[in-house]
């Protein structure tokens, strides 16, 4: 329903865009008053929907005026909210999309492309300084190339992500240096070169915004080639001066590490090149000394000599050594081997000294003087066989066997005995 106040209020609507006032929108066709949930909206509509050109009311002092399709903004169009801040441009199913310009209410704005109600497309952001970003944005955010401007007199012309640089680009400072390289999360990273208002020169490589990693730097006074980290002079790098002195070898945080020659524990000037220090056997000595790692398994000789009056020597196997059984019975097998031919030669001599006993008294009971065999006699026929055998059986026992089983000793003792009983 419309009242009075509803009307009251239309007629007394301030336009800002032209065309846009009651007394003209009213000459145009289809044109209607529509009032709902304290909104007014005055301009063309069809089939009840807001459709064309319009001015719609709402609470807080918002306010659009243009262009309507089937109850959404779409097309030019004109929208204050109820922050004070601006937006006119093209609108696309009620959102800004294509060129606009939105104007905050302290003053700043942004003037370029939009996409579903988003800074998208190619744009530019004034700040109410002097600040500024000219270039590409996408969903709101600068990204792909551009350029920056910071209130202190800082500009960077380059490359952006997210709103910060990345990739390649060039700074200039308000103190008149100025970086050429590559870019980071809005930091020096990679391959860069730094020119110095004071005419010094860098170039190298930078991390997190600091020189780290080889680069050479040259000024009025001196110029350096060597590792730097965290912006400081750090690891291997020659320093040269203006005059020509040279400092080669570490740094330090800035600071030169002077390294020292080692010198030998006896100086080669404190003696005659002829003649041997002083300590000279005490650094034999140390020298011949074996080291810890061998004398934990090198016995000491001095412990190996066994005592006069003990010379037991007890020895220990490994239990790792699967063949330790195999020599002690070795051992007792040529043992018993010995035993065994020692008793075989014992036996054959009893077994001679019975032949030869018997052999003798066949003689004297065939001898016709009987009576003439004295006891003398019978002694030594007895002794001198027996003696005989004896030092050849003393012989065989201290023989090896093998040489016994070889030369056949059963053939060549009966050939002994033989002769012995030919000549008795």
């Amino acid at each position: 329903m419309i009242d009075n106040l509803i009307i009251l209020r239309i007629q007394n609507y301030q336009n800002n865009t032209k065309g846009y006032s009651f007394e003209e929108l009213k000459k145009l066709p289809n044109f209607s008053i529509i009032s709902s949930k304290n909104k007014i909206y005055f301009g063309q509509v069809f089939n009840g929907l807001k459709h064309g050109k319009g001015v719609l009311l709402m609470e807080e002092d918002h306010v659009y005026e243009g262009e309507f399709n089937n109850n959404r903004k779409h097309g030019q169009g004109w929208e204050v909210f109820p922050s004070k801040s601006n937006y006119k441009g093209l609108y696309v199913n009620g959102k800004p999309e294509g060129q606009g310009k939105f104007t905050w209410a302290n003053g700043e704005y942004y003037e370029g492309e939009w996409f579903s109600g988003n800074k998208h497309g190619y744009g530019t952001w004034m700040g109410l300084k002097g600040d500024m970003y000219a270039g590409q944005w996408i969903d709101g955010k600068p990204n792909g190339k551009g350029q920056h401007k910071w209130i202190n007199g800082d500009q960077y012309k380059g490359e952006f992500k997210d709103s910060l640089k990345h990739g390649y680009g060039e700074e200039l400072f308000a103190n008149g240096d100025r970086y050429v390289g590559m870019y980071q999360n809005g930091k020096p990273e990679g391959v860069g070169e730094y020119f110095y208002s004071s005419g010094a020169y860098f170039h190298g490589k930078f991390q997190n915004g600091l020189k780290t990693g080889y680069g050479e730097y040259r000024c009025s006074t001196y110029s350096y080639k060597g590792y730097y980290v965290n912006d400081k002079k750090h690891g291997e790098g020659e320093l040269i001066y203006s005059d020509g002195t040279r400092k080669k070898g570490k740094f330090f945080n800035d600071f030169y590490e002077k390294t020292v020659p080692r010198q030998s524990s006896v100086p080669s000037n404190t003696q005659p090149n002829n003649t041997p220090p002083k300590n000279y056997k005490d650094l034999i000595r140390v020298c011949l000394k074996p080291p810890s790692y061998l004398s934990s398994t090198k016995p000491n000789p001095k412990k190996q000599q066994a005592s006069p009056l003990n010379k037991t020597v007890i020895v220990q196997r490994n239990r790792l050594d699967f063949n330790y059984s195999e020599k002690p019975q070795r051992n007792l097998q040529l043992q018993s081997d010995r035993q065994n031919s020692k008793r075989e030669f014992q036996e054959r001599d009893i077994n001679l000294k019975q032949q030869d006993k018997h052999i003798l008294q066949k003689k004297t009971s065939n001898n016709v003087q009987s009576n003439k065999s004295s006891p003398k006699n019978q002694q030594t026929i007895y002794k001198q066989p027996n003696r005989r055998p004896k030092e050849q059986s003393f012989r065989f026992d201290t023989t090896k066997i093998n040489f016994i089983t070889k030369t056949g000793l059963k053939g060549k003792q009966s050939f002994k005995y033989r002769s012995y009983s030919k000549y008795d």
